[in-house]
């Protein structure tokens, strides 16, 4: 632990994904500001799995876990669908361990970066020329904070969103075909809602198991239920051990509260919108923000805000999130369509950050047009929003 100062050019609460994100990419820049990550927890572990679409020469391909060239989808009438990439892009996987070891590696030689774990923010005052926060380790203060922390557990109880319960498993027997993996399969709709199991081979005996459900509010003891109810449907019988958990919400809204342009507090992260709204998927975008203002800070220049989406994106994505929080309507005939009949690499594009208005128009032909054309009702037109 390098020695704590009073002042800092940047502060960043939080050491997750986004902080650990912007520090790399500070380092590879050769920055020369001296910036202090808060982190709250006492450890880093390998609490979760970062997942995404790309090409195979990502600029994080050595820290890599897996790839998978194909992907499957199903309902829980055994109607299947499999893609298989007609390119290089794969689905790709970072373990959280292996990478907030890399990161802490390039901080612990950095002569400008600091980390600084156990430690919580109590309050923040914002001034003219500075913030100052007081933290139960002492009293800091920089020209720029950014805030990466999550929602709080009662905000997030109130929004819809994904929330998911996941355990990975080493089985005695090859049971996994490490070939596919299976993104949204059994897809099914009961009185809680829209639910599938997600299933990351890692090799042919382990494997990542995920129940997931698309609601406002989720029951761990019936995410448990299903997520052992899934593994004995897969591994019929065959042995194993529980290698690691993980659980987690990621909030599916539009609704993000808009940057204050004058602040000298940057939010940024899920809590500010870098998932995703109807989907989910937030890596890949997290990595482009961090790229985007370690090169403004490198330059001088104020920290960057997270990237609003197109007006166009925003309005297709409210409409799909209205369609399908809709109980009445078909949500795993919906995700079967556009796996169905959208192209791999234009499917992967529509669900992933690089969608471009041509695969809003592909995703529309695709898809069944009773349930859209009934959710355009409410559905106001969006105005271009300031960064």
């Amino acid at each position: 632990m390098k020695e704590a100062h009073p002042y800092y050019d940047l502060i960043v609460i939080g050491g997750g994904c986004a902080g650990l994100s912007l520090a790399r990419l500070l380092i590879e820049n050769e920055s020369t500001m001296r910036v202090l990550i808060l982190e709250h927890r006492d450890t880093y572990s390998d609490d979760r799995i970062w997942c995404f679409w790309e090409k195979s020469d990502h600029s994080l391909k050595n820290l890599e876990a897996k790839a998978w060239a194909s992907w499957q989808f199903s309902c829980a009438d055994d109607d299947i669908y499999s893609h298989k990439s007609d390119s290089d892009l794969a689905y790709r996987c970072i373990r959280s361990g292996s990478f907030y070891k890399h990161i802490q590696n390039h901080i612990d030689k950095s002569a400008h970066l600091s980390l600084m774990m156990s430690v919580r923010v109590n309050d923040i005052q914002e001034n003219a020329q500075s913030v100052s926060l007081t933290t139960d380790r002492g009293e800091f203060c920089s020209r720029w904070v950014i805030d990466t922390r999550p929602l709080q557990d009662h905000v997030a109880e109130r929004l819809f969103g994904q929330h998911f319960l996941g355990i990975e498993i080493e089985c005695d027997q090859e049971v996994f075909d490490d070939r596919v993996a299976q993104i949204m399969t059994n897809m099914q709709q009961d009185e809680f809602g829209f639910r599938f199991t997600y299933l990351l081979p890692f090799s042919k005996r382990r494997a990542l198991f995920e129940e997931t459900r698309f609601t406002r509010s989720a029951s761990e003891e019936v995410l448990e239920t299903e997520l052992q109810d899934s593994i004995k449907k897969k591994i019929k019988g065959v042995g194993f051990q529980e290698c690691r958990r993980e659980r987690g919400f990621i909030p599916m809204s539009c609704n993000t509260k808009p940057a204050q342009q004058n602040s000298r507090i940057v939010q940024v992260g899920v809590t500010a919108g870098a998932a995703r709204p109807s989907t989910g998927y937030a890596f890949l975008r997290i990595q482009a923000w961090a790229l985007e203002c370690a090169l403004a800070l490198s330059n001088g220049a104020q920290p960057t805000r997270q990237t609003v989406d197109p007006a166009w994106m925003r309005w297709a994505d409210r409409l799909f999130l209205k369609v399908i929080e809709d109980s009445s309507n078909d949500v795993p005939e919906i995700f079967l369509a556009l796996a169905k009949r959208m192209r791999p690499d234009h499917f992967v594009r529509f669900l992933s950050d690089s969608a471009q208005p041509t695969d809003l128009l592909r995703a529309i032909y695709a898809l069944p047009k009773r349930p859209f054309i009934a959710g355009l009702t409410g559905i106001p037109r969006l105005k271009p929003v300031a960064r």
